[in-house]
């Protein structure tokens, strides 16, 4: 029985080389042992200069060493375009396969209007299939990382029971969505770097990269980088929005001092949040209470007017140990969701504050970005 022999795939980097020794004068010979290939190999490669250096100026150079054959060149841009939007979105939010591949079929098919019909030839991938999405995380290097956090353990049963319940509270009294509000907390480490990224394989962790390397030298020292340890920095940011989505009160935001030293000379009532402060920079029931009378009744009140509304409104809060129980005020409603369900009813917990930290984030890596850049001119 004839030995069946294995086929050598020679990278695009591995090919690259070879046209260059080419082009520098090296024999064909020469070339195919130093490679241990046949001479005719190298003869093909030679032949398929153009296509070859078309395709690789199409992709980039973490897939060069894993892509054997030269590619459709609205995929390969599109994959290079669909790298600079992963690096961008790991720094505001997590995304899944199903992000990229949509993201991908939009990009290819604006670059395939753009192209002339006869530079893309091949008929479209389907980018839903796991083929593609498994090709593609090998050429680029790419691996997920599992987000690190509390999970909140919640009480489904009563997760489950409970919006019958609150949709009966709604009715009798006749509340629009305008007139229901929620209010929720949330501390923000805003010192803090994202947790989560897209990174090479050839890297085992996120400070090992060198652009990571190059946004930890840009920190100030106190933020935290390989050799320090992470800041913990933290104020407490009290939301407040009605189901409507029309209106976003201005935050409640809690800090350890009243006065910090970058706001000498600032006048805090003009700041577009209500600033407090006390020892541990959280969310005590004094001030809660504090909040309910002085920021939340006045606001839903102005609210309520600028509609046209009559001034009765609904507050959700969770049963947080800094939320009183005895909360009272005319025409106000203040309900409590039942023990254990917040991560799973609470509705600012459904994404709206994890969004909002994930731009405040996202705000401090364009500075360092934009001053890397600018030292860089």
């Amino acid at each position: 029985m004839k030995k069946e022999v294995k086929r050598k795939v020679i990278s695009l980097e591995t090919k690259i080389e070879i046209l260059g020794r080419l082009r520098k004068g090296d024999r064909v010979v020469d070339v195919a042992k130093s490679y241990s290939m046949n001479e005719s190999t190298i003869r093909t490669i030679r032949t398929n200069e153009n296509t070859i250096r078309k395709s690789v100026a199409a992709g980039n150079t973490t897939s060069m060493g894993t892509t054997s054959y030269t590619r459709n060149i609205a995929m390969g841009k599109m994959e290079q375009a669909l790298m600079l939007w992963i690096e961008d979105q790991t720094k505001r939010v997590p995304i899944d396969t199903g992000a990229i591949t949509n993201k991908a079929l939009r990009i290819y098919e604006k670059i395939v209007e753009q192209l002339p019909s006869s530079s893309s030839t091949e008929k479209k991938p389907n980018f839903l299939a796991c083929h593609w999405f498994e090709r593609f995380k090998i050429r680029h290097s790419l691996h997920s990382l599992k987000l690190k956090g509390e999970q909140a353990s919640g009480d489904v049963d009563a997760a489950q029971e409970y919006p019958a319940n609150f949709a009966e509270i709604i009715n009798d009294n006749s509340y629009t969505p305008d007139q229901v509000f929620n209010a929720d907390e949330s501390g923000l480490f805003w010192k803090k770097m994202p947790e989560r990224t897209y990174v090479s394989k050839f890297y085992k962790s996120a400070s090992e990269s060198r652009d990571f390397g190059i946004i930890i030298w840009l920190r100030d020292p106190g933020i935290g980088g390989p050799s320090h340890k992470a800041a913990k920095d933290r104020i407490t940011i009290l939301f407040c929005s009605n189901a409507s989505g029309d209106y976003i009160m201005k935050p409640l935001v809690i800090n350890k001092s009243k006065m910090p030293r970058a706001f000498k000379g600032v006048n805090i009532n003009n700041l577009p949040v209500y600033w407090r402060a006390n020892k541990k920079g959280w969310v005590t029931a004094a001030m809660f209470t504090e909040w309910f009378h002085e920021c939340f009744i006045p606001d839903s009140k102005k609210y309520s007017s600028s509609k046209g509304l009559p001034c009765k409104v609904l507050l959700l809060i969770d049963n947080a140990p800094g939320h009183p129980q005895d909360l009272e005020y005319e025409n106000v409603k203040v309900i409590f969701l039942p023990k254990n369900t917040t991560s799973l009813l609470q509705p600012l917990d459904q994404g709206i504050i994890s969004t909002f930290k994930a731009l405040y984030i996202n705000e401090p890596l364009h500075i360092f970005w934009n001053k890397w850049r600018t030292m860089n001119l």
